[in-house]
C-alpha cells in the first residue's frame, strides 16, 4: 500500500512537471483574471502593467536574500516586518512575499497587468507551488477564483497578495494572521474588491515551515431567522426501499417546520401504495399524483407551484439523511438576502464524495469536483470539506432555496427533462445576484443514479446545457481552476496531452 500511494504521488508529480515545462511562465499567453462569478478575462501581454513594489516579509523567517534574488533589478523593494513597512511604500501597488519565496519568471508583470485589467479592485492573489530540491516544480496550489463565503473560513491569499495602497485602512490588523485579516477586509463581504490571477505565480521553498496548508478557521453559520417552514419535494417511480430510507430521514430531522410533499410519478407496485399509505397518515405529509411522462423539471416546478412553504427542499429519492441536524446550517444560508440555492456535501453509500458542488467544464459540459474522494482528502484545490464553497451551481439531488427566488427566475427549465437543470437554474440565481454554495458540515448519502441510469440524460438536454454554458465553457469556471483536469473530478493537475495544457 505506501509502495502504491508512493507511486502514485511520484507520477502526480511528475506529469505537474511535464506539464509546466511546457507552460512556460515568461510567454503570458493566457492568464486568466478572475472575478466573483463571472467569466475570466483574457489578459493580453500588452497591456501595459501597473508599478508595484515588493515587501519582503521576514517577520515569519526565512532568507530575503533567496526572494531578492528572484525579483527584476528595476523593482523597488522593502524588507522587514510586512504590516509595520506597507507604510513604505510610494507605488499604487505592493507585492507581499515571504523572505524565502521565489517570484516565478514574469510574475510582477502579469500581476501589473491584472491591476491594469481590474482598476476597481483592492486585491490580487495567485497561485503557487514549490521548488523542490533538484529545482523541480510540485505540490502546486490552485485557488479557487474569488470565493467571498470560502475566504470566510480559510486563507485563499496563497503566496503573494498584491495591494491596492490606497485602499489600506489607517490600521492595518493585528496578529500573526493579519494579512488574511487585511485580505478579507479588501475584499469585502461579496468578494468584489478581490481578483485572481490563476498562474502560479510564486515558488516556496520546500519543507517551508511557513506555508502550511491554508488552515481551516471557525465554522461560520449565519443566525436563523425565526423558523420558516420548509417543504422537501420528492419525486419518485416505486422503488419502495429508497423512499422508505429517504422519507423515513427526513421526517427524523430536528427541524420541527419540515414538511413532505412526494410526487409519485406512475409507480405501480403493491409495496409502493402500502408505503404512500402509511406516510398519508402523517399531518407532515401530501402525497400527490402525477403521471405525465418524466421530467424532473416539470414535476419539481408542478409541486413548487403548489407549495406555500417560504423554502423549498429539492430531495431525489436515492438520498438519505444521516445528520438529524442536516437542514439547519443549509437553511440558515439560504435565508441570506445575497444567496441563492444551497446543498449539502453528498457522499456516495461508501463515504467518498459524490457532490460538494458542480464546475463548468468537466467532461465537456460540467461535473462534480473531489467526487470519488474523500472528503478530508487533500488536492491542488484543496479538500471538499474545507468550508462553504461558492459555485455556480449545486445539484438537485438535494437543493434548498427559497420558494420566492426559485420562482423569481422561472424554476427549472422544462426543455431540460434530465440533466443540467439544476446548473441552468445556478447560472440564472447566480445572473440575478444570488450566490450558490455547498455546506460541507451537513451532508446525506447519496446512492446516485440508484433509480435512474446516466445514459438516460437525453442528447437533447446536453447540447442545450453546453449552450447555456456558453462562456463559462469557452473561458472556465471562476471557481475551478485552469490549472485542474477536466478530465477527471479528482482535481489534479493537467497533464501534458490533455486539451489546454
Amino acid at each position: 500500500m505506501i509502495r502504491t500511494r508512493l507511486r502514485r504521488r511520484s507520477a502526480a508529480r511528475d506529469a505537474y512537471a511535464a506539464w509546466t515545462e511546457r507552460v512556460e511562465p515568461a510567454t503570458a499567453i493566457r492568464p486568466h483574471l478572475r472575478r466573483f462569478a463571472a467569466p475570466p478575462v483574457l489578459v493580453e501581454p500588452r497591456t501595459e502593467p501597473q508599478p508595484i513594489s515588493v515587501v519582503i516579509d521576514t517577520s515569519g523567517g526565512g532568507d530575503p536574500a533567496v526572494t531578492r534574488a528572484s525579483l527584476p533589478g528595476a523593482v523597488p523593494a522593502v524588507e522587514g516586518d510586512g504590516r509595520a513597512r506597507l507604510g513604505d511604500v510610494r507605488t499604487p501597488w505592493a507585492a507581499v512575499l515571504d523572505a524565502g519565496d521565489r517570484l516565478a519568471d514574469g510574475a510582477l508583470r502579469r500581476l501589473g497587468q491584472a491591476a491594469a485589467l481590474a482598476p476597481d479592485v483592492a486585491l490580487i492573489t495567485g497561485d503557487d507551488d514549490v521548488l523542490d530540491r533538484s529545482e523541480r516544480r510540485v505540490e502546486p496550489r490552485f485557488f479557487p477564483g474569488p470565493s467571498p463565503d470560502l475566504l470566510r473560513e480559510r486563507d485563499l491569499t496563497g503566496s503573494v497578495a498584491l495591494l491596492r495602497t490606497s485602499r489600506l485602512p489607517a490600521h492595518l490588523p493585528e496578529g500573526p494572521r493579519w494579512r488574511y485579516e487585511l485580505a478579507r477586509h479588501l475584499a469585502g463581504p461579496a468578494g468584489a474588491g478581490h481578483a485572481h490571477l490563476a498562474l502560479v505565480l510564486v515558488h516556496r521553498a520546500q519543507g517551508d515551515a511557513t506555508h502550511p496548508p491554508a488552515p481551516a478557521q471557525a465554522r461560520l453559520v449565519p443566525p436563523l431567522r425565526g423558523e420558516p417552514r420548509v417543504e422537501a419535494i420528492v419525486c419518485f417511480r416505486d422503488r419502495p426501499d429508497l423512499l422508505e430510507r429517504c422519507t423515513r430521514s427526513l421526517l427524523a430531522c430536528d427541524y420541527e417546520r419540515l414538511s413532505l410533499r412526494l410526487v409519485d410519478n406512475g409507480s405501480a407496485e403493491p409495496a409502493t401504495a402500502d408505503l404512500l399509505d402509511r406516510l398519508g397518515r402523517d399531518a407532515r405529509v401530501t402525497v400527490r399524483r402525477d403521471d405525465r411522462d418524466f421530467n424532473f423539471s416539470a414535476l419539481n416546478n408542478a409541486a413548487a407551484a403548489e407549495s406555500d412553504a417560504e423554502v423549498l427542499a429539492l430531495v431525489n429519492n436515492d438520498v438519505e439523511f444521516a445528520q438529524r441536524d442536516w437542514l439547519e446550517p443549509v437553511l440558515a444560508h439560504a435565508q441570506r438576502a445575497d444567496v441563492g440555492a444551497v446543498g449539502p456535501l453528498l457522499t456516495r453509500p461508501d463515504g467518498r464524495v459524490q457532490h460538494a458542488g458542480a464546475a463548468i467544464g468537466l467532461h465537456g459540459t460540467a461535473g462534480h469536483p473531489f467526487a470519488g474522494l474523500r472528503p478530508d482528502a487533500r488536492t491542488p484545490l484543496g479538500a471538499a470539506s474545507d468550508g462553504v464553497r461558492n459555485w455556480l451551481a449545486v445539484t438537485a439531488a438535494c437543493l434548498v432555496v427559497e420558494r420566492p427566488k426559485f420562482h423569481g427566475v422561472g424554476g427549472f427549465d422544462e426543455r431540460l427533462v434530465v440533466g443540467g437543470n439544476d446548473v441552468d437554474l445556478g447560472l440564472r440565481l447566480t445572473a440575478r445576484g444570488w450566490r450558490t454554495l455547498c455546506v460541507p458540515q451537513a451532508r446525506a448519502v447519496h446512492a446516485e443514479s440508484a433509480t435512474r441510469d446516466p445514459a438516460d440524460v437525453l442528447a437533447g438536454d446536453v447540447q442545450r446545457s453546453v449552450e447555456r454554458y456558453g462562456d463559462f465553457l469557452a473561458m472556465g469556471d471562476p471557481f475551478y481552476s485552469p490549472g485542474l483536469t477536466l478530465e477527471r473530478t479528482d482535481c489534479s493537475p493537467k497533464t501534458p496531452g490533455e486539451a489546454g495544457a
